[in-house]
């Protein structure tokens, strides 16, 4: 290199230095273990702390995945092959545990670059964050009634209420009799009770979205359903559980889950979760012709439109397969030697 070189290549490092640009190749040493417990400890998600089952999800994912993979290894030294080597051997026992590691292994490294201690992020794997789901099961609207009908008493009403008004189950566990206004037929969605592995149930405001909060009007006949429930199975007081046990105290996921099993036992139903009462509201809700983009985001608690447009999208299909069948009609229709205009007098 010559002297003319070199003064070039010293002046453009200068510049880097001043554009923030160089990394500071010690940065690179720190162990990703430490990095990772820091990065949790102090992770804002729209200048919001973490959620304590977020907190808990992603410390399972990096106990299970990530910290046999890299505990001691320093920053610089995760490279993309090793990133690939591990999402395919986590995808190779789980694609959904892969896909989720993989996005927060992308989200901690992502830090480390904003921090200026590596240059770039190694996770460059294409679609390797996106879980590909197996679609739900679609329930008929008179199997979300036959269920209601089934299920022990004290849980119809969060068999209708999320049948069809798109509660999750942990929104409902978090319902209070404030919550309720039977005037005008609405309910509020304002928290959460989630299950937290070594501190049990907690209720927390509603954090799954910005969007999460919301008041939605109930049908009469689920209005009188919720009406009867609260005088059969609810304190007057205002902070009283919507959902409880017999004891009184607040009803817990396993309650739920058991009292469902029984129900889809006795209906034949196998495969099915709490949760694919909500997919039917959703569903149901994306054919009234009426509903727009934004109002059924509102209906299930999305700031994002993603969600909402997949519901919108199974109701797109069924109106094809619907005009496929409306086109083997007319052809049929056109075969026939018996075709014939028949006037209608209006």
């Amino acid at each position: 290199m010559s002297w003319e070189d070199a003064k070039a290549y010293k002046k453009k490092i200068e510049g880097d230095e001043l554009a923030g640009l160089v990394i500071d190749p010690r940065g690179g040493e720190r162990l990703f273990g430490s990095y990772a417990d820091d990065w949790l400890e102090h992770r804002l998600v729209k200048g919001k702390p973490l959620t304590p089952s977020t907190r808990e999800g992603y410390k399972a994912l990096l106990r299970r995945h990530l910290r046999p993979a890299f505990e001691k290894t320093k920053l610089r030294q995760i490279t993309p092959e090793r990133v690939r080597r591990l999402h395919s051997e986590i995808a190779t026992k789980s694609q959904d545990q892969a896909a989720k590691s993989y996005r927060l292994l992308r989200a901690i490294l992502m830090t480390a670059v904003s921090d200026q201690l590596i240059p770039r992020n190694p996770c460059q794997i294409k679609g390797a964050g996106i879980e590909n789901a197996p679609e739900r099961p679609m329930l008929e609207t008179a199997t979300v009634l036959q269920l209601a009908d089934l299920i022990e008493p004290r849980f119809r009403a969060m068999v209708l209420i999320s049948g069809f008004r798109t509660l999750r189950p942990g929104e409902l566990l978090g319902l209070q009799r404030r919550d309720i206004d039977l005037l005008h037929n609405t309910i509020r969605v304002e928290r959460q009770a989630q299950e937290i592995t070594g501190h049990g149930r907690i209720v927390v405001p509603h954090a799954k979205s910005e969007a999460g909060t919301r008041t939605l009007s109930l049908p009469a006949p689920i209005a009188q359903e919720l009406a009867a429930h609260l005088d059969a199975y609810v304190d007057a007081d205002p902070e009283s559980w919507v959902f409880t046990r017999k004891s009184g105290l607040p009803l817990r996921r396993q309650d739920l889950s058991s009292a469902w099993k029984d129900a889809c036992e006795k209906v034949g139903l196998t495969g099915v979760t709490p949760y694919d009462l909500r997919h039917h509201a959703a569903t149901v809700s994306a054919r009234d012709p009426n509903v727009t983009l934004k109002e059924l985001m509102v209906m299930m608690g999305h700031a994002s439109p993603r969600a909402a447009l997949i519901y919108q999208h199974a109701t797109a299909e069924r109106d094809r397969s619907h005009a496929a069948y409306l086109e083997s009609v007319i052809s049929a229709a056109k075969r026939s030697p018996e075709a014939k205009v028949v006037h209608v007098r209006s």
